[in-house]
């Protein structure tokens, strides 16, 4: 039978279906088709989920493998906003969204969940307000926080699937170890100016015969990289954060799906890269599988059930917590805006990159990408401009790169008189 005739085939046995449904003088109670492990589904779910329901690598089991299952997504803005949207869409029968964020008016251009009315709202809260209008049927769980190590373990053991929508080293390291050490997969995704990639891993349930090899985030990535750009800095371009939500959304679906259709979700995929850009936007590349000396899922772990509370991941990804030193290093923007309206000698240094710096820039300021810093880029002149009697300020958007930049000129040059601005008080 060609794939035409098996689509018409799943048309008519959905039509009878529902046929019977309406004119059946004792139809299923609102209680028997709401109960996620109920075998009925209503005629409301028919009509809501009907042309899901007809592609052959869903169909009825797959819709009730949604309905029966929960999905946590860590992270309610660029990348979580669409996927949120699809899975609420997809029947996706519980739902969990972790954020400490409040709406802001620069969310909306690409965070396509919310609107003007929504901000300075809890981004979890506003999103459970908008799902619901969607499908109220579904059952929606807020956690207005940040996860930490200390409760990560007990929020992720309560879902199927986890979706890592967050834009930092540190989130994405925690929730790879939660999800690893609890054995539930995780879609992990990150966008950053026009390019985004996309990983499925722990899928030690969802694949064929070399399951036991699906690696974990450490298994992947064992070492942060010494530098991230947010995207706060670097920007982003709405459609890519919007492509690389949608796909994780796709890939959880895919997942859940698999429960009713193991024979048609075996292999592991690789990591999907998207890069706006290229002539071919979408490439695959294949990932490593399981590690042995992954601290995590390897032979000897080192982070487990018990220890993870204590891990020190902000350490561990060199964010600018883990360097409380550097308090006494910074100083507020109001006591730079004094100093200059002194007309005091100083060097007032920009790190953000050029593109930032063309934007919109303090007078007198001179622009030192932090790049240049961490890549060892600087120029005779330039290092002996830092290293002269004059008090060198650093300056970025947030005061988070140019704290980097001080730690990296008290480390590497002669020049004490440096400090980090930090733009709030």
């Amino acid at each position: 039978m060609d794939r035409r005739a098996q689509l018409q085939a799943q048309i008519s046995l959905l039509q009878r279906e529902l046929d019977s449904l309406s004119v059946s003088s004792s139809p299923p109670s609102s209680s028997s088709s709401s109960d996620p492990s109920s075998s009925i589904l209503s005629l409301d779910e028919y009509t809501r989920y009907g042309r899901q329901m007809l592609v052959p690598e869903l169909g009825k089991p797959g819709q009730l493998s949604l309905r029966a299952s929960s999905v946590l997504v860590v992270g309610a803005g660029g990348l979580g906003s669409p996927a949120l949207l699809y899975l609420a869409g997809a029947g996706v029968g519980r739902i969990g969204i972790v954020d400490h964020d409040t709406v802001s008016l620069s969310n909306l251009p690409r965070q396509t969940l919310y609107t003007v009315a929504d901000v300075g709202l809890l981004k979890v809260d506003a999103a459970v307000s908008h799902l619901r209008q969607r499908n109220p049927s579904l059952a929606y769980t807020a956690y207005p926080h940040a996860l930490t190590a200390d409760i990560a373990l007990e929020i992720v053991a309560g879902y199927d699937v986890v979706l890592d929508c967050t834009d930092s080293p540190m989130s994405r390291y925690l929730l790879g170890d939660a999800t690893s050490i609890l054995d539930i997969p995780l879609v992990s995704a990150s966008a950053l100016r026009t390019e985004a990639q996309l990983l499925v891993l722990n899928r030690t349930h969802y694949a064929s015969p070399d399951r036991a090899d699906a690696p974990c985030y450490r298994c992947i990535f064992p070492s942060p990289p010494s530098y991230v750009d947010a995207c706060s800095d670097a920007g982003i371009v709405g459609p890519v954060v919007g492509t690389a939500g949608v796909l994780q959304a796709l890939e959880a679906i895919k997942l859940l799906a698999a429960r009713a259709h193991p024979e048609l979700y075996g292999e592991i995929p690789g990591m999907l890269l998207f890069n706006t850009m290229s002539a071919r936007p979408f490439r695959t590349i294949r990932m490593r599988r399981r590690q042995q000396s992954c601290k995590v899922c390897g032979a000897q772990p080192e982070i487990t059930k018990q220890t993870v509370a204590k891990f020190d991941y902000a350490e561990f990804c060199h964010t600018a917590q883990s360097y409380p030193d550097m308090a006494q290093y910074s100083i507020p923007v109001a006591d730079l805006a004094r100093v200059l309206n002194k007309q005091e000698q100083v060097h007032l240094i920009d790190v953000r990159d050029k593109t930032q710096f063309e934007i919109c820039a303090l007078p007198g300021s001179i622009h030192i990408p932090l790049s240049h810093f961490l890549s060892g880029k600087l120029s005779s002149e330039q290092i002996a401009m830092l290293e002269d009697q004059r008090t060198n300020y650093i300056v970025c958007r947030y005061g988070n790169d140019s704290r980097t930049a001080v730690k990296w000129i008290r480390e590497n040059l002669n020049a004490e008189k440096t400090f980090n601005v930090w733009a709030q008080e």
